[in-house]
């Protein structure tokens, strides 16, 4: 279910939602005065919940980014005392929605190595099939490091709730 989005509120739900929307708030407008404001107030939250969750997770995805850049200001000249970069790419075909994406993002952030990673960043696929792809930048001095980070990396998304496989790992000296 979770490959469909959301008990797959993407699938069948989110392409009727533009018009769901009107409907719901003209009958809002036109019931007000024969319900409660309580309950005008739960279905109107409930409605746009979406996008109050959206909000809420681009504000503290931003917020982190700031924290997370002025801290890597201070380790950009550490950084270079790594000879070994690579990238490494995950293929997280469960991964079905915008929330998905940003519980695989948080759990990247979260991992022990997270010193060491850099750029991470999560996507839904344009394609038809489900899923999305997650892709980062992995600093380290040994190449059996990057392995131990990478294997961190998908053990964690894994510990998200969510398939994970390398798709590739690039090593580049």
């Amino acid at each position: 279910i979770s490959g469909w989005g959301c008990a797959g509120f993407n699938t069948y739900l989110g392409p009727i939602r533009p018009i769901l929307l009107p409907i719901l708030l003209f009958s809002t407008w036109k019931l007000l005065p024969q319900r409660s404001l309580g309950w005008t107030i739960i279905s109107l939250f409930l409605a746009f919940l979406p996008e109050l969750v959206d909000i809420w997770n681009t504000n503290r995805s931003q917020q982190w980014q700031q924290k997370h850049d002025n801290s890597n200001e201070q380790s950009i000249s550490n950084s270079s005392s790594f000879p070994i970069t690579a990238k490494l790419r995950l293929d997280i075909p469960t991964m079905g929605c915008v929330a998905c994406v940003n519980k695989v993002d948080t759990s990247i952030r979260q991992c022990k190595s997270a010193a060491n990673i850099r750029g991470e960043k999560s996507w839904l696929t344009d394609s038809s099939a489900k899923g999305g792809l997650a892709e980062l930048s992995i600093l380290a001095n040994t190449n059996e490091e990057v392995d131990a980070i990478a294997e961190e990396v998908v053990t964690a998304v894994k510990d998200a709730g969510f398939q994970c496989d390398a798709e590739s790992l690039q090593v580049e000296n």
